[in-house]
């Protein structure tokens, strides 16, 4: 009886203990807890008002309360620099914004530039054709030294046309800053390295974005209503339509002018008539040479890939008399540049405005094959003894291939085959491992009771 009594009392104590650990356990993960959120709230005031610890090694000596000197392993110089920069950045800022240093940024793109005012409608455009140091750049009556121009249509600060001149703005700024009196020369010291390049740059982009804007304004203004079929950006950032526009009138006149007596009944040859589209015409660019207040003029720049065929062509047309001459755009002036305009040509969206390979010189032909298949350029047919032409066949994203429509129709059908055979076959091989988990079983909902 007294060994079960003990066996009894060892079990009961076993129990208590037993229950007394689990408690002690569910305590020390509540105050775990409690540290935790303690934690979490200590570092959300800390954040608030802003205090920073500072860990210090054991053998560090820790400020008491009189004032001692703390040894924080370098942290402390640290935290000095960095408030130290923090200060230099915000002078530097403030330098850049100041109205002084604006206005010698202004003057001096006013001055390299040689203009009165500087404004959207008084910044010249680039010389395209013209050699930057040669007799025609534009260059300063006062001294005799080379403008800057920049290509403002490009959009870009760091285009390698416009580095030079921004460059030049710069060391103007370095070099007439400190003759402007202390004033000055205490905002240069507090500007960082490389915030006068940026600050230039800016300048630039907002001078550019202005042109931009009053160019297509004036274009809106100046040009006929026919925009042609096809719309592309071109270099420079004026779109093909305004550009179509230009030289609208150049090609209603060749017409007229082929279909005259005057006219070599050579070029009546009907296989010339491909040669009479927009596509084909010289660009006609702004005169950089063309002074506010002139009359307005355009520089017509010859594509590089033009062939000497149809140079002759024009060449022959342009000697021949318009039998009826449109008043209106005899007003227009045109001069020719010196150089050629590179790139390939316009893109076209259906086979009666493509250029033809007769126009384009067989050396750039065969080194841009891939012009045929990307709507630059069509075979010109049996006249000329090649292929007939082929339209462009669109994808989805409207992008065009050059190819026979009943192709087209068979790749069409191919892929949408395909298609259609892969997803029977995964639907086939989902329904096959549907049987083997299902192993005939009929009552689906079973499965789930």
């Amino acid at each position: 009886m007294s060994a079960n009594l003990a066996r009894l009392n060892a079990t009961i104590k076993f129990q208590f203990l037993y229950n007394k650990n689990k408690l002690l356990k569910a305590e020390n993960s509540h105050l775990k807890l409690q540290q935790k959120d303690a934690d979490e709230q200590l570092r959300c005031i800390e954040a608030q008002v802003g205090i920073e610890y500072i860990q210090a090694g054991d053998d560090a000596d820790v400020e008491n309360d009189e004032g001692e000197q703390i040894d924080d392993g370098g942290q402390q110089s640290s935290t000095n620099v960095k408030v130290e920069k923090d200060d230099q950045q915000h002078a530097s800022d403030d330098a850049l914004k100041s109205k002084i240093f604006k206005d010698l940024v202004g003057e001096s793109f006013k001055i390299l530039l040689g203009l009165q005012k500087l404004d959207a409608q008084h910044l010249p455009g680039y010389p395209m054709g013209i050699g930057e140091g040669t007799d025609k750049w534009p260059k300063d009556p006062a001294t005799g030294k080379d403008l800057i121009r920049f290509d403002w249509r490009v959009g870009k600060h760091d285009d390698s046309i416009n580095t030079a001149g921004l460059q030049r703005v710069v060391d103007r700024i370095r070099l007439v800053g400190p003759q402007m009196g202390d004033a000055m020369k205490g905002i240069l010291l507090a500007i960082l390295p490389g915030q006068i390049e940026k600050s230039v740059q800016s300048k630039y982009m907002r001078m550019a974005g202005e042109y931009r804007k009053a160019d297509k304004k004036r274009k809106r203004v100046d040009e006929d209503d026919d925009l042609g079929d096809d719309v592309e950006i071109v270099d420079g950032g004026l779109d093909r339509a305004h550009m179509n526009s230009r030289v609208q009138s150049k090609l209603d006149a060749h017409k007229r002018k082929c279909r005259s007596n005057e006219c070599d009944e050579k070029w009546q040859d009907p296989k010339y008539d491909s040669a009479f589209i927009l596509n084909a015409m010289s660009d006609d660019e702004d005169d950089p040479e063309q002074h506010p207040g002139e009359a307005r003029t355009f520089l017509t720049m010859e594509p590089e890939w033009r062939s000497l065929e149809l140079s002759a062509l024009f060449a022959a047309i342009d000697e021949v008399k318009d039998p009826r001459p449109d008043q209106a755009k005899l007003v227009k002036q045109w001069r020719r540049a010196a150089e050629q305009k590179t790139g390939p040509p316009p893109l076209a969206r259906t086979l009666a405005t493509h250029i033809h390979s007769w126009m384009v010189k067989t050396v750039i032909l065969e080194e841009n094959a891939d012009w045929f298949d990307s709507g630059c350029v069509a075979h010109s047919g049996e006249a000329w003894g090649e292929e007939e032409p082929r339209e462009l066949v669109k994808d989805r994203k409207g992008k065009g291939k050059a190819q026979d429509s009943r192709t087209a129709k068979k790749v069409i059908v191919c892929q949408r085959n395909t298609v259609n055979e892969a997803s029977m076959s995964v639907l086939e091989t989902a329904q096959q491992k549907l049987g083997k988990i299902l192993e005939g079983i009929d009552d689906v909902d079973i499965l789930f009771n």
